[in-house]
């Protein structure tokens, strides 16, 4: 891992970036200020949910939107300055670009990265995980585990130690489902920007997240039957979203992962396929979904996902009409 650190700003400047920065972190680490602010957000969505429950408002989710579009980091010119440094040393690349790859991001800035490398062109995805990264993971995380003890399940998730920890993870994670000849892209390297910044480095998959892919019979059945080689495999992917997979050259690649965490492992597969059924549903007919489910995944596995749920409906990822819930609640075999 190999590390760059300069700018173009006043050292003064800098230090007092710095200095404010871990300031804030102190302060929104300590855990009365975590418990008090959780509490605050978990008040706001319960009450933004009955609003929507009594006036179909989807006051809801423009809340979702707002906290995700003020929540995003900024791709800024040091960060662009570091990157093409570690582009031109590490990678041989000249003639260097760098632009957000878009997508609904909050944890991470992805950054498509392209230049000439030996009379070529060519294109490397980087991700920048840093301190804030993690601080945001740690909120998320933390109401995912009030929702789900209030709705009575046995998963929980797991924080992550620092940026460090969340951007090796992801290196381990895409690193083994290439083990298993699971589509997903190559890992190039890992390297530091500065004291809190990581940029995973890895190869460009040139598609389209299946969130803005027209999905058919084939991509149902292609997500599903990944899903199963992944937990054949003992692979957790812990975020089954659109977003996490993209369609390219007729081929479904994962780009992405989480961390559960502490979760006995039947409890961490059924939430892995639920969300999967229920992601789908999103852009498909609940029934197509199922008929490919039960190819790859048995009754009782079906059964165990149906626990889930209520759990898979509260992430702000999944967006399913109460319709579709009720559908899919009923094949499998949890109505109320």
């Amino acid at each position: 891992m190999s590390s760059a650190s300069y700018g173009t700003e006043r050292p003064f400047g800098r230090f007092a970036d710095r200095f404010l920065r871990k300031a804030a972190y102190t302060v929104l680490r300590n855990r009365i200020v975590e418990a008090l602010l959780v509490s605050l957000i978990a008040i706001g969505f319960l009450f933004t949910a009955i609003v929507d429950g009594i006036l179909k408002t989807g006051v809801e989710r423009r809340l979702i939107n707002s906290l995700r579009k003020i929540s995003r980091d900024q791709l800024n010119s040091l960060r662009k300055a570091q990157i093409r440094h570690i582009f031109r040393r590490e990678y041989g690349m000249s003639k260097i670009k760098i632009r957000l790859a878009g997508g609904s991001y909050w944890l991470s800035i992805p950054c498509i990265v392209e230049g000439r490398k030996n009379r070529k062109h060519i294109k490397y995805m980087a991700k920048i995980i840093n301190d804030t990264s993690e601080l945001k993971h740690r909120y998320i995380t933390m109401l995912r585990n009030i929702g789900g003890f209030a709705g009575a399940s046995a998963i929980r998730f797991d924080e992550y130690a620092d940026a460090k920890d969340m951007a090796c993870f992801e290196r381990s994670c895409l690193s083994r489902l290439r083990e298993q000849q699971i589509n997903a892209p190559a890992v190039a390297g890992m390297h530091r920007l500065n004291e809190d910044d990581y940029l995973l480095v890895t190869e460009f998959i040139d598609g389209i997240p299946l969130s803005k892919a027209s999905i058919g019979l084939k991509e149902i059945d292609e997500m599903l039957s990944i899903l199963k080689r992944m937990h054949d495999n003992g692979i957790i992917h812990g975020d089954i979203k659109l977003d996490n997979f993209l369609s390219a050259e007729g081929k479904i690649f994962v780009v992405d992962c989480l961390k559960i965490g502490h979760t006995p492992l039947n409890i961490a597969l059924a939430f892995d396929l639920v969300c999967a059924l229920c992601s789908l549903c999103i852009k498909t007919p609940v029934s197509n979904v199922m008929e490919a489910a039960r190819r790859y995944f048995t009754e009782d596995e079906l059964l165990r996902a149906g626990t889930m749920l209520d759990t898979a409906i509260s992430k702000v990822d999944i967006d399913l009409p109460p319709g579709k819930i009720n559908e899919l609640r009923t094949e499998l075999g949890n109505p109320l």
